[in-house]
C-alpha cells in the first residue's frame, strides 16, 4: 500500500488516542508507534487494506507499545476505526 509517513503521523497526532499531546507531550509522541504502523502499511497489499485489517494492525501495535489490555484496546477502537477509514479513503 502506498502511504506517506507524514500523513499517517498526522492522523495519529490529531486523534491523540492516549491524550498525551493534549496533556503537554511533544507532537512526536506517537512517532515510534507510527513508524511501526507505516512500515506494516507499506508492506500490506492494497487489496488487503480493509477496515478490519487496519484496525487489527493498529491495535496490535498499541498492545505491543503501550502494553494495553484488551479492555483498553476496545475503548480505543473508535479512534482506530476513524484513522483506518481515513487511510482507506486517502490511500486505498
Amino acid at each position: 500500500m502506498k502511504v506517506d509517513f507524514e500523513s499517517i503521523d498526522e492522523l495519529f497526532r490529531i486523534q491523540d488516542i492516549e491524550g498525551l499531546i493534549s496533556g503537554g507531550a511533544p507532537d512526536d509522541e506517537y512517532e515510534p508507534e507510527v513508524e511501526r504502523i507505516f512500515t506494516a502499511l507499506e508492506a500490506l497489499p492494497r487489496e488487503q487494506a480493509t477496515m478490519p485489517a487496519l484496525v487489527g494492525l493498529f491495535e496490535g501495535v498499541w498492545k505491543q507499545m503501550f502494553g494495553a489490555t484488551d479492555e483498553k484496546i476496545a475503548s480505543r477502537r473508535p479512534h482506530f476505526e476513524e484513522i483506518a477509514e481515513k487511510v482507506i479513503q486517502y490511500f486505498g
